[in-house]
């Protein structure tokens, strides 16, 4: 006799689908205020901080005030006299020990520097660790504690970002993260190193993009490209490379400069390392026929295709390059320039962390 199990069973399951939809859901719209917040923190005069401050001394729970003060301390940072540095501690730190899941302590306003604050990162990592000890499993937890942590402490970010992903195996966060981990770890000589943190690298990027939506692919395609190409699966890095070049299409994309700079570059490293300079030095060219972004005006364009160039002597491509990227990068501080009359002296710049951007 026919059975009606299938049917059955999606009925029975449905409302557990829903709650869990809804609950992205709620988790997305928490992010984006926070988000929200932090933006309009930073626009804050001096009169209205203190009148937040005001608020939260009635009322120590309102998480939306003490976001909007972190965004508005973390952009006075570097004012003199460190009242914000110990502001920013105070709330940073009321937030880790009461309100631990708070949005905000997974933005960078939300943790506190080991160089600039000893103390305050001292007494925010001992909160942190009593907190997981207390709740193990709360991946909400896990990934803000991982955040917090400096990177010299990688291998505790990474357990705890392993754990979060075996808790929560369909949320594309937590691969997507780990392969930032290992990826960082290609440049700076630590366990794995080179090819191998690459390879483990592009298996959580591939894994993410696999969990992800079409949106959140768009901002994969890059970290593949480079981790692929960093554990010399020169194949792949090709294809990603492309589909980020076929993706930019006519400028619609509102990732458009960076997908232009960076297919380009992937695929000017893929040219050298088979030995074709004449195409290296025309996706060199091309990666800086771009419109920019917000990332390629502030922090610049990536060097390492001009560092490789620079090593094989192709100088005059490189300050052709340099002139290109002067077009879009309106924060470059006289680097560019001073990068050029280093090149044209016979010397290869350090590129510091424009070799990694």
């Amino acid at each position: 006799m026919p059975t009606s199990h299938g049917p059955l069973s999606v009925r029975l399951f449905l409302p557990f689908l829903i709650v869990f939809f809804l609950f992205g859901l709620q988790c997305q719209v928490v992010q984006e205020n926070a988000r929200g917040d932090l933006r309009t923190g930073r626009s804050l005069s001096s009169d209205e901080a203190a009148v937040l401050e005001e608020k939260l001394t009635a009322d120590p729970e309102d998480l939306t005030s003490r976001t909007k003060l972190l965004g508005y301390y973390w952009k006075r940072l570097l004012e003199p006299d460190g009242s914000a540095l110990a502001a920013r501690r105070r709330h940073v730190l009321w937030l880790v020990r009461n309100s631990p899941d708070a949005a905000v302590l997974g933005y960078p306003e939300g943790t506190i520097s080991r160089k600039a604050d000893p103390d305050g990162y001292s007494e925010g990592r001992k909160a942190w660790m009593n907190h997981l000890e207390r709740d193990p499993d709360n991946v909400t937890i896990l990934g803000h504690a991982a955040r917090f942590l400096h990177f010299s402490e990688r291998k505790t970010r990474i357990e705890l970002l392993q754990r979060a992903r075996s808790l929560d195996p369909s949320n594309a966060e937590w691969p997507s993260r780990l392969g930032r981990e290992y990826e960082a770890e290609i440049f700076r000589g630590a366990e794995p190193t080179g090819s191998e943190a690459a390879e483990k690298a592009l298996e959580m990027y591939e894994n993410a993009f696999e969990l992800s939506d079409e949106g959140d692919r768009e901002t994969l395609l890059e970290d593949l490209a480079n981790a692929a190409f960093e554990a010399g699966r020169h194949d792949k890095a090709r294809q990603y490379a492309e589909s980020l070049l076929q993706g930019a299409g006519d400028g619609m994309s509102w990732n458009y400069g960076n997908r232009v700079h960076h297919g380009n570059l992937i695929l000017g490293r893929i040219a050298l390392a088979n030995g074709n300079v004449e195409a290296a030095r025309f996706r060199l060219i091309a990666a800086a026929n771009t419109t920019g972004s917000p990332g390629l005006k502030s922090f610049g364009p990536n060097m390492t295709l001009a560092k490789d160039l620079l090593e094989r002597g192709e100088q005059d491509v490189v300050l052709r390059y340099f002139r290109a990227c002067a077009k879009f990068w309106e924060m470059d501080r006289g680097k560019l320039d001073e990068w050029a009359a280093q090149v044209e002296e016979g010397k290869i710049p350090d590129f510091g962390g424009n070799l990694a951007y």
